[in-house]
């Protein structure tokens, strides 16, 4: 009191702002410090005494924030993986035993090209599409924020049509099914949002890739053996027309010098017409891609008794509904459908035969065309039947034309036997080719987006969020609600705090 009533008798203290006059960092000087850990202390205390505060809206925000959180995860449409990896590896034991002189690139012969390009090309997607009936289960498993929106589009444009349908699916797929080739492996998976969908589209995309193979290696030597054989007829009706040149010639010499030849018969099997070249291209065509798909059929029935072989051995140790039965089950009525490559070729033959029968020669193209037989030629037909036949130029050359004739034919003979032990061994050899590492699997939860992640991230986020708001408010009330903000904003020590019960805090003299 005595101050009070004597100002000029008390010795005056120097103000606040003085004293921070002097701080170096209040005049532009280097601090000894980097940043000013007391001030971030501070501010850092009042986010945290502003949950104290604000209670209420910092466990709405937070609340709010993971519950919004995961009402978008089952809203929005997840992505499933499943994937399947073959290993696929060369075989030349069966192929050098059954043809030693095969001489064949290796690249020609790698199992794993073009992979990527078979299971991709077009009318693959498009049988895939339809196997699976893709376009009619599209909407069943849709996410719900994906089923406002399919309700929402018709509404504002106008619905495609099945051809753009088809169109729109197969460009989806080219983008979510991939292929990818390792060395001696190929793997086949695909990024859906419906995992049961997403395990028939592998599994029936593993089905075709193998039949494509088995087409491409396996027909391909039937067809080679088709167009051998039709060559080979050419040759013998060519060496049959050598053969009958060859006895006009000698009775037409025998009747020139009054002699009488003997006939002896040419151990020909058969002389039928020969057809235009159009129709023999057209029987041709018919013959090879029944026998392609005769091969197709062949295969598929084999691939349906290994499975139900397979199913009978799980159903023998495991329960019904074991995942492993489930995944034989699928696969089995994965194979058991038509596949795309035996429907293309059942079309061409359809379109084939009807070109024939425009021709007039639809009854020849169920027989079998250029089937090669032996031809018996005893051994004086080739040579002279009297000491001065060789005297007659005409008659050698006939000879000639008739051994030309039946070396070439006897050489299609042996390129036929060789194409058949060839078209034996590969499909022998063919299921030793791929072998299934790891089999299709239903997926056991999404890749994206990943439950765990999402709600830690979602707690978190949230968590920032709630004390940032709580923060924000009390600095947009304007108000000093802590000591350390009286102090900075009056730049003076604050020397009592008066709580809200009336009592007094002496922070300083």
């Amino acid at each position: 009191m005595k101050n009070l009533q004597d100002p000029a008798s008390q010795q005056p203290l120097p103000p606040a702002y003085v004293v921070l006059q002097h701080h170096p960092a209040d005049q532009g000087g280097e601090s000894g410090e980097l940043f000013d850990w007391q001030l971030i202390g501070s501010y850092a205390g009042f986010v945290l005494h502003s949950i104290r505060r604000h209670k209420l809206l910092f466990l709405s925000i937070w609340v709010g924030i993971v519950a919004f959180s995961l009402a978008l995860m089952w809203a929005m449409p997840k992505t499933y993986q499943v994937k399947t990896t073959l290993q696929a590896q060369r075989n030349q034991i069966m192929p050098a035993l059954s043809n030693p002189t095969r001489a064949i690139p290796m690249d020609a012969d790698t199992p794993t090209r073009q992979a990527a390009e078979t299971v991709q090309r077009y009318d693959n997607l498009v049988a895939l599409i339809e196997q699976t009936e893709l376009i009619k289960n599209w909407r069943l498993h849709r996410a719900p924020l994906l089923r406002v929106k399919d309700a929402i589009w018709p509404v504002l444009f106008k619905p495609p049509k099945p051809e753009e349908q088809i169109e729109d699916f197969v460009y989806y797929l080219r983008n979510r099914l991939w292929v990818m080739t390792g060395e001696g492996t190929v793997t086949i998976g695909i990024e859906f949002p419906d995992p049961q969908q997403a395990y028939r589209l592998v599994n029936t995309a593993v089905e075709n890739f193998l039949e494509a193979r088995h087409a491409a290696e396996v027909s391909t030597i039937s067809e080679a053996i088709t167009i051998l054989e039709a060559r080979a007829d050419q040759a013998h009706q060519a060496l049959a027309a050598s053969l009958r040149q060859l006895e006009v010639a000698r009775e037409e010499r025998a009747a020139r010098l009054g002699k009488r030849v003997r006939t002896r018969s040419v151990g020909e099997t058969r002389a039928p017409a020969e057809p235009d070249q159009e129709t023999s291209r057209l029987l041709l065509s018919v013959q090879s891609k029944r026998r392609a798909i005769a091969d197709l059929e062949e295969f598929r029935r084999r691939r349906v008794t290994e499975l139900q072989t397979k199913l009978q051995e799980q159903r023998a140790v495991y329960a019904a509904n074991h995942p492993a039965i489930l995944d034989t089950e699928q696969s089995l009525d994965a194979v058991r459908q038509e596949s795309p490559q035996v429907a293309v070729l059942k079309r061409e033959v359809a379109s084939l035969e009807a070109d024939l029968r425009k021709r007039g020669v639809a009854d020849q193209s169920e027989r079998e065309v250029g089937r090669p037989t032996a031809v018996v030629i005893q051994a004086e037909h080739l040579g002279a039947l009297d000491p001065r036949e060789d005297e007659d130029p005409q008659i050698g050359y006939l000879r000639e034309q008739v051994n030309f004739a039946l070396t070439k034919y006897n050489s299609f003979l042996d390129r036929i036997e060789g194409a058949r032990l060839e078209l034996d061994s590969a499909r022998a050899a063919f299921k030793y080719r791929y072998t299934v590492l790891v089999p299709v699997q239903q997926p056991r939860g999404p890749i994206k987006p990943k439950p765990k992640l999402v709600l830690g991230a979602s707690v978190i986020a949230g968590l920032a969020l709630a004390l940032l708001s709580a923060a924000f408010v009390d600095l947009r009330s304007r108000r000093l609600i802590e000591s350390w903000q009286v102090e900075r904003a009056l730049k003076v020590p604050l020397l009592v705090e008066i709580c809200e019960a009336g009592s007094v805090d002496l922070s300083g003299s």
